[in-house]
């Protein structure tokens, strides 16, 4: 134990050499850390949307309200839905109006252009691909039917690209933890060098190579450590700089999404991660300087 806090002291003899290496491996971890807090919070913005495959069906032009309503009426009757809703087509333009900010140029228009659309959600019993695609070729099949939408392809599209990212971020987590290997590795070689004198001393007076290797192994140790802490700092202080301009976003869209910190597993695996970088670093480079000099 003695030796272990030894190391500490150690390090702390040269501090600038100590802030400029954990400075150098917590920005490092904290990219990967921040990318894969950046994607929860993107599925986290995807899982809040409805995820029923809901289905918008556009009717032609010359269908009257009243066929519409009939429409509407006749798939409320269908096992397949749940959820039925028209929206006519005075109500979409009313709608549109509100929403897009063209009320001025809407009212120059002599007719309404906007069709009728009816809203509709399958059973829980047919949400695969497979039901919401035979529901859309029956919809299509519809004489009244001008073009049938599914509304959730895109989240398709996204669930599609957080994958991708996942994956480019576990390519990227390797390969920067490789370099905090080698940034840990050249920090103990230095260290090895400046005390080789103390090294041989002790190998003159019999010490084994677990005890030569033991200080920096723990130095190794201590880099982690501190490095992995600083990298969970920089990712909460990013957060938090973020957070509030990220609120103010999603009140203008009407929606009440709070991002999301670091969870406490995620700050331990990178505490774990940046540890076991530092000691497998510190016992490569040490273990290969005592070979060379027992050769």
């Amino acid at each position: 134990m003695h030796t272990f806090f030894a190391s500490l002291g150690c390090l702390a003899r040269t501090p600038f050499n100590f802030m400029m290496t954990i400075g150098v491996i917590g920005i490092t971890l904290s990219l990967p850390a921040g990318m894969l807090v950046a994607i929860d919070n993107f599925k986290s913005i995807s899982g809040n949307i409805d995820l029923n495959h809901n289905i918008s069906l556009y009717l032609k032009h010359h269908v009257t309200q009243e066929a519409a309503e009939h429409l509407s009426n006749t798939l409320k009757e269908n096992p397949k839905i749940s959820h039925v809703r028209l929206i006519d087509k005075q109500q979409a333009l009313e709608e549109f109006r509100e929403y897009s900010g063209f009320g001025a140029a809407l009212n120059t228009l002599e007719k309404n252009p906007l069709p009728h659309l009816i809203q509709i959600t399958p059973t829980d019993d047919n949400l695969s691909e497979e039901a919401i695609q035979s529901l859309r070729d029956e919809l299509e099949q519809n004489s009244e039917t001008q073009n049938v939408q599914i509304d959730m392809a895109w989240l398709k599209r996204l669930n599609a690209l957080l994958n991708i990212a996942e994956r480019t971020v576990s390519i990227i987590v390797l390969l920067l933890g490789i370099a905090v290997l080698l940034i840990v590795s050249n920090t103990i070689r230095l260290e090895l060098q400046n005390r080789r004198d103390e090294i041989d001393v002790t190998r003159l007076v019999g010490a084994t190579r677990a005890f030569i290797r033991r200080p920096f192994i723990y130095s190794g140790f201590w880099y982690g450590v501190f490095g992995g802490v600083l990298a969970c700092l920089l990712v909460t202080l990013s957060i938090w700089l973020i957070d509030g301009p990220t609120s103010i976003l999603s009140k203008l869209y009407g929606n009440s999404f709070q991002i999301s910190y670091m969870p406490f597993l995620s700050i331990l695996f990178w505490l774990v991660f940046a540890i076991l970088l530092g000691v497998v670093g510190s016992w490569v480079v040490v273990s290969r300087h005592l070979s060379r000099l027992e050769q």
